[in-house]
């Protein structure tokens, strides 16, 4: 039997991230719910939103390199692997009632550095098992199996938690692992390397981690660009990093509510990919993106003010769907402007400047609220009023702060004359499509 290859094989391959990632979404909403019930504090989803997402971003600028020298199937299945492991060890400390915050920390951690590899490696294994005619309708697919999880896997973990347990649902997610590794193992992929990219040379690594900066700092409106996301990214962030406490604050640790919200997300960004796919923003792009992270900043304010699921749901779909709209616009711009030699180097440099703070808000979030915020809303005040008391209000205000302060940076983009003429820099060279940003699990837009 011939092994599936071409755009057969990478359908194959799309579908096995698409239960992987469903997997994932089930064990991360699962432990968060554990986390919340055990300690009832914010800090801990602190330390380990930091954590992975400090290994993530440091580890991007090394990535993109040593993809380029592995063999494309290690690349992809070294992320999938590594998970899968660590949710197999968390697995057997629950069952011996020996799961702690220390070992969820180490497996934040670790997930972050393997998890830098992942955008790398499939677009490389894109582009080598396909035609470039063939490049759109892989990114597509690609998209659909992201956004589809979002959309179903929060509440069915919800769900399977009252009926299976949180062991019930981390031996699922690492069936879909094994799943996903055996599916990358069985199609073909070709190797497309050279020797000269096969070998290893220090100068031309060292290079290459500091190209994309140079790039970047030579053209001011794309620095600009880039400054917008990483203030928005800033301020958004204290938020973001504690959604799951939020919802369960406020629904009285219902995981079921939580999933429910989360899956609205799904629904948000499932309708902004399909709606973006099929009509094009007229005028220029970059008012499409000021305009995803105008709705997206907005909904989050109301989402900190929200008091019940029936308003969060509609402002969770607004959220993801202004974040796919800014996101997309944000990687047309990039493409247009950005020669394809250059892009890989260039695009690792972009989403480490982008997301450079929001290591602060993610480390800070949890202390603030539960030493600084929690004893102010304890007490009758017009803050109190606005979000509500106790956990829930503290966290509901650091939520509307954000996107309140967001949409002052958009009003402040909207007066930039260099910031709006960025596509100016285009330059006349022939691009190919590149898989879409992807914010999982943040929720606003977050240039990856």
């Amino acid at each position: 039997m011939n092994r599936p290859s071409g755009f057969k094989g990478f359908t194959f391959m799309a579908l096995g991230q698409l239960i992987s990632i469903s997997g994932t979404a089930m064990t991360q909403l699962a432990l968060s719910f554990w986390v919340w019930d055990k300690y009832g504090m914010a800090t801990p989803f602190s330390i380990m939103n930091v954590l992975f997402f400090g290994a993530s971003v440091t580890f991007t600028l090394l990535a993109g390199s040593l993809v380029d020298r592995w063999p494309r199937k290690l690349s992809i299945i070294l992320p999938d692997l590594a998970s899968g492991i660590l949710t197999l060890i968390a697995l057997a400390l629950y069952v011996t009632n020996s799961l702690s915050l220390s070992y969820l920390y180490v497996m934040s951690l670790i997930n972050g550095i393997f998890s830098a590899f992942q955008f790398p490696a499939y677009s490389v294994a894109m582009s080598a098992m396909l035609k470039k005619e063939e490049y759109a309708r892989a990114n597509a697919l690609f998209s659909i199996s992201e956004a589809a999880p979002a959309l179903v896997a929060p509440i069915l973990a919800g769900t399977l938690l009252k009926v299976i347990g949180l062991e019930g649902v981390m031996t699922i997610d690492v069936v879909t692992f094994v799943l996903a590794i055996l599916v990358v193992m069985w199609i073909h992929i070709p190797d497309t390397r050279s020797k000269h990219e096969t070998a290893f040379e220090w100068n031309r690594f060292k290079s290459d981690l500091t190209f994309g900066f140079r790039y970047i700092r030579q053209r001011k409106p794309l620095l600009l660009l880039l400054t917008v996301f990483l203030l928005t990214n800033f301020f958004d962030g204290f938020g973001n990093t504690l959604f799951a406490p939020y919802i369960l604050a406020r629904t009285n640790s219902n995981p079921v509510a939580l999933g429910t919200v989360q899956s609205f997300f799904g629904i948000g960004g499932l309708l902004g990919g399909i709606l973006l796919s099929v009509w094009s923003v007229p005028g220029r792009k970059v008012y499409g993106l000021l305009a995803g992270i105008a709705i997206s900043a907005a909904a989050i304010a109301v989402q900190g003010v929200a008091r019940s699921i029936l308003i969060m749901c509609p402002m969770a779909i607004l959220i993801s769907f202004g974040s796919v709209l800014a996101n997309s616009h944000s990687q047309a711009i990039w493409q247009s402007i950005v020669p394809i030699e250059l892009q890989g180097r260039v695009f690792s440099a972009r989403r480490f400047i982008a997301q450079a703070l929001s290591a602060i808000p993610m480390f800070l979030s949890g202390p603030i609220v539960d030493y600084v915020l929690t004893p102010v809303f304890s007490k009758n005040n017009v803050l109190t009023l606005i979000t509500g008391y106790g956990k829930a209000g503290a966290i509901g205000f650091l939520i509307a702060a954000g996107g309140v302060l967001s949409l002052f940076v958009i009003a402040w983009s909207l007066t930039n004359t260099t910031l709006l003429h960025v596509e100016d820099l285009a330059s006349p060279v022939t691009t190919v499509p590149v898989q879409a940003e992807t914010t999982e699990p943040a929720h606003p837009p977050v240039e990856p």
